[in-house]
């Protein structure tokens, strides 16, 4: 039997030679790392019952058994899914040992004919899991970047670490998860779901699991110093590349199956002989027998058909080969950058390539004769179709950003019939432009207007692919590098600006805390007793700001904290009235070293030497009076309302619009991370802005704009109520090629799957 070659990163092979050990800074890294998402996953499985039973509730008829079959599935192997994850994190990293990498194709030996065995539940599993690890992946890119440095020093620049090498990657961690769950008896729907409660529970903490691998290399010493990536040189593309060994062959066998794939999923929705096959659901861009352009035909298995019905015989037909199609999508693509075209740029384009091609054909050769399209041309067109459908539909960009990206539908097609690798492939240029279009222009909204600079420079990418695209694809390499350098300074402003607000927002909320904090403590001790005023305000107004500047630099749970609070409950009891022989005894013995203590704490502080001169003597004296059974005078301690600033202040919700406090969005969005964007709608106009800080769980949370203004304030309650009326909605910032590919798969799969009518 021949072997299976499964193009998929999974860890690499066994070296013939024992092991080698792990630095002992990177183990102490894999041993965090394994403890912490070992907790979230056993997280995960501790409420799967619960979330999955919540996804069923609001699931199809058809699809609520899944739900309950992953949460049997899940119930019944959960020591064994635990026990294996753990253990493939652990081989991962001990794969680092090797001075061999742990890529793709070590010790595999590549049959090229094998590849049609792969079975298409795992290259769909794949696509879900790269769209997984990049929706992750964007909020701690630049922590696993740092991460991927000191790796790299640690190995002494022996080996370059990325995506495919980092055991903390999203990607990676995903795969080890992923070798676990092929061993449960599920389904692939199934599997995706348990996925999707993956990437909820465990993956999306991926960030802190990161922050603390950089903690433990620091505290060992590895660039210590280090706060930001280094440059790197840029690369050449893929194209650019030379290929070598297996990795030659992995590209375009990796892209063959990918299309094949997607190919069979177009089959059944083939109409051959003339009317058998899959009734299509409205707005499925492969139309049905008797629509479409009648002098356009497609070869299929040597009989050219046109709208799904055979040509008659004696049918004068004309081959249009691929070379041919791409003169054809170049003259329609010219048509695009028109000025006509530009004229048009507020509404997004749903290009027809089929009645565009028709109408050329017309024009130019008359309408004599049929053309005939290769079925290979026709799927890529069919597929590119099906993606940009999806763009169009997409809710995360603004009608003037669909309408730009709409019109590379005739460039994009042209890559992919040349490239088949661009379905697989995710670093192809082409692929990568149109993922950072996208995901600039989810950071803009209509009221920046069509001159911002960010729009405008989203427009000259698009025309000058229009307008200089033909066959050179490396267009798109200059492009992506001269649009990302943009978009780079751009979004290093916005961090820059989001990290000091964050800090002074952050500031705000731990003196906030810590006042608090302070008031808890001596209220606790004073209020609601008669105490000398001396004592009063000693401590509510000397040794409360010992109090304060201790809890804000060293917290609430320090040594120095706990210290500092003995001291309150020592001054409170030497000033109590004292009448028992031995009281008197410990006070005559304590009162020296209080005021020592006192005296230590103010000073740290650089108190007022005078202020706290007459304080401590003042003490002195009271001591001396109750030594001797002296009355002394007394007030009656009020609580005390420490001073909240209203900018950190939680944001109120009107009672009657409140939602559950465990309500699930409440709880989600608790969690939110900076970076995230949302967009908030008051009545006809929209504004997108992007999470700066979330304070205290979602007590408050401080949004700002593109340019790093501060927009608007909310808290995990207001927005929760915000997202259910509309008000506001959070954006996919997600690739937006990947996430149309999976969408696409899906639909096929689906529709494969809907019996005949």
């Amino acid at each position: 039997m021949k072997k299976v070659a499964r193009l998929m990163p999974v860890e690499g092979g066994k070296s013939e030679s024992s092991p080698r050990q792990l630095p002992r800074p990177l183990d102490k890294v894999q041993q965090r790392a394994t403890e912490l998402l070992g907790k979230y996953l056993s997280g995960m499985l501790d409420g799967a019952d619960d979330r999955l039973f919540d996804l069923a509730e609001s699931a199809a008829d058809g699809e609520r058994d899944r739900y309950f079959d992953a949460m049997r599935e899940l119930r019944v192997k959960r020591a064994g899914l635990e026990a294996g994850f753990r253990q493939a994190l652990h081989n991962s990293f001990r794969a680092l040992a090797s001075e061999r990498g742990n890529g793709v194709l070590d010790n595999q030996d590549i049959d090229i004919d094998s590849l049609a065995l792969v079975n298409e539940d795992e290259v769909e599993t794949g696509v879900a899991i790269d769209n997984m690890a990049r929706r992750v992946r964007g909020p701690c890119e630049q922590q696993l970047r740092i991460f991927n440095h000191r790796l790299e020093y640690l190995f002494e620049g022996r080996r370059e670490f990325g995506e495919r090498h980092n055991p903390l990657e999203p990607r990676q961690v995903a795969e080890c998860f992923r070798e676990c769950v092929d061993k449960l008896e599920m389904d692939i729907r199934s599997a995706l779901i348990v996925f999707k409660l993956f990437e909820r529970m465990v993956l999306s903490e991926i960030g802190f699991v990161v922050s603390e691998a950089n903690q433990c290399l620091v505290d060992a010493g590895i660039l210590p110093d280090l706060k930001a990536p280094p440059i790197r040189p840029a690369r050449p593309s893929a194209a650019a590349r030379p290929a070598a060994g297996a990795a030659s062959v992995a590209e375009p066998a990796d892209g063959a199956q990918m299309f094949g794939l997607l190919q069979e999923l177009l089959s059944a929705l083939r109409l051959p002989g003339g009317g058998t096959g899959l009734a299509l659901p409205e707005g499925m861009p492969v139309a049905p027998a008797g629509d479409g352009p009648t002098n356009i035909a497609v070869m299929h298995n040597g009989v050219p058909v046109v709208n799904g019905a055979p040509l008659a015989p004696g049918t004068q037909v004309t081959p249009v080969n691929s070379s041919e199609l791409m003169g054809m999508l170049n003259r329609l693509q010219r048509l695009e950058s028109s000025i006509e075209a530009r004229e048009n740029l507020d509404q997004p384009e749903d290009v027809d390539v089929r009645a565009g091609l028709s109408t050329l054909l017309e024009s130019e050769l008359g309408g004599d004769s049929v053309h005939a399209l290769e079925q290979a041309d026709d799927d890529v067109i069919n597929l590119v179709s099906m993606l940009f459908d999806f763009i169009l539909d997409d809710q995360g960009l603004a009608t003037e950003v669909k309408a730009l990206i709409s019109r590379l539908q005739i460039p994009l097609l042209k890559v992919a019939i040349s490239d088949k690798r661009f379905f697989s492939n995710d670093d192809h240029p082409a692929r990568q432009l149109l993922n950072t279009l996208a995901r600039a222009g989810a950071q803009w909204s209509p009221a920046q207007g069509l001159d911002d600079d960010l729009y405008q420079q989203i427009e000259q990418a698009v025309f000058r692919i229009l307008n200089d695209y033909e066959e050179d694809v490396s267009l798109f390499a200059t492009l992506l590098a001269e649009f990302g350098e943009f978009f780079q300074r751009q979004t290093q402003h916005t961090e820059r600006v989001e990290a000091r607000l964050r800090e002074v927002e952050e500031g705000r909320a731990r003196a906030d805390s810590a006042r608090l904090a302070v008031a808890e403590v001596l209220d606790a001790r004073m209020a609601g007793r008669p105490l000398p005023g001396l004592a009063v305000r000693l401590l509510r107004q000397a040794w409360q700001q010992v109090l304060y500047l201790t809890c804000l630099r060293e917290g609430d749970q320090s040594e120095n904290w706990a210290r500092d609070v003995k001291v309150v409950d020592a001054v409170v009891w030497s000033v109590l009235p004292h009448r028992e022989q031995a009281a008197l005894e410990r006070l005559k013995a304590l009162s020296p070293k209080l005021l020592n203590s006192l005296k230590s704490g103010l000073e740290r502080i650089s108190y007022d030497a005078l202020e706290t001169r007459d304080l401590l003597g003042g003490l002195q004296q009271l001591h001396q009076q109750l030594l001797q059974g002296l009355e002394t005078a007394r007030e009656m301690v009020a609580p005390e309302k420490p001073r909240i600033e209203e900018s950190v202040a939680p944001v109120p919700v009107a009672a009657d619009r409140a939602l559950p406090a465990d309500h699930p969005q409440v709880r989600a969005l608790r969690g939110l991370r900076p970076g995230q964007w949302v967009e908030f709608s008051d009545g006809d106009t929209a504004q997108r802005c992007r999470l700066a800080a979330n304070l205290r769980s979602g007590d408050k949370m401080v949004f700002i704009n593109r340019r790093g203004i501060k927009v608007c304030e909310h808290s995990a309650m207001s927005l929760a109520v915000a997202l259910q009326d509309g008000a506001a909605k959070l954006i996919e910032e997600g690739a937006l090629f990947d996430r149309a590919l999976e969408a696409v798969i899906g639909d096929l799969r689906r529709l494969q799957r809907t019996p005949q009518p």
